[in-house]
């Protein structure tokens, strides 16, 4: 009796522990990849680091997103659109707002968040079959037109990279002002609901880690 009760305490104790010690195993492995996105951040945002870190912590705090991964989004962005010659002010607010846009898409199209940021940043090179599927074109034509119609450009004058970047940007918001906010307005839907518990979760679980 004694050997089949130390057999049943243990198959108890196995249950218990062993998820408790993959969690923590995702959660060491999380935290360091954390890490290296914040250095990531760190170095792409330089003198805006703390800009994006209040902006980060302001958006996770009302829309219960991950804000390590809203900045390391948000850092690949910068970079992007920096190389690109956009000054420091209108890579950040393209940056920080591609990846607010993200959460809306994933939302508005139910997807998830790293998919919808996927198609929006490709979208802004000019790759535009992603969003082409969501009904969003962004072609060479398109982007000429809100170009011209918005002033970036004499009308008939030639598009810089800088300058599709931006039309490419502004397209895109032209043609999503549905899904823009969704996710704030539908935060109470049993869908996004379970989107944000998964969010937070995961930056639980990065800061478990971390600790």
């Amino acid at each position: 009796k004694m050997g089949m009760s130390a057999l049943k305490l243990g198959g108890i104790m196995t249950a218990i522990t062993a998820p408790i010690a993959l969690v923590a195993k995702s959660s060491v492995q999380m935290a360091m990849e954390a890490i290296e996105s914040e250095n990531l951040v760190a170095v792409s945002f330089e003198e805006m680091a703390d800009k994006a870190q209040l902006w980060s912590k302001s958006l996770s705090e009302s829309l219960g997103l991950n804000e390590y991964s809203l900045r390391k989004n948000a850092g690949i962005l910068y970079t992007m659109t920096s190389a690109m010659g956009l000054s420091e002010e209108a890579a950040f607010d393209m940056s920080t707002g591609v990846v607010q846009l993200a959460a809306d898409f994933a939302s508005f199209y139910n997807m998830d968040n790293e998919t919808a940021f996927g198609k929006i940043r490709s979208g802004l090179v000019g790759e535009a079959e992603g969003l082409r599927a969501l009904g969003i074109l962004i072609d060479e034509n398109t982007i000429k037109q809100w170009a011209w119609e918005h002033g970036l450009v004499a009308m008939g004058q030639e598009l810089t990279q800088q300058e599709k970047v931006q039309a490419r940007y502004g397209a895109i918001l032209q043609q999503t002002s549905k899904a823009q906010g969704d996710l704030a307005r539908t935060l109470d839907s049993p869908t996004n609901k379970l989107r944000v518990m998964g969010e937070q979760f995961d930056q639980l679980k990065i800061k478990l880690g971390m600790a």
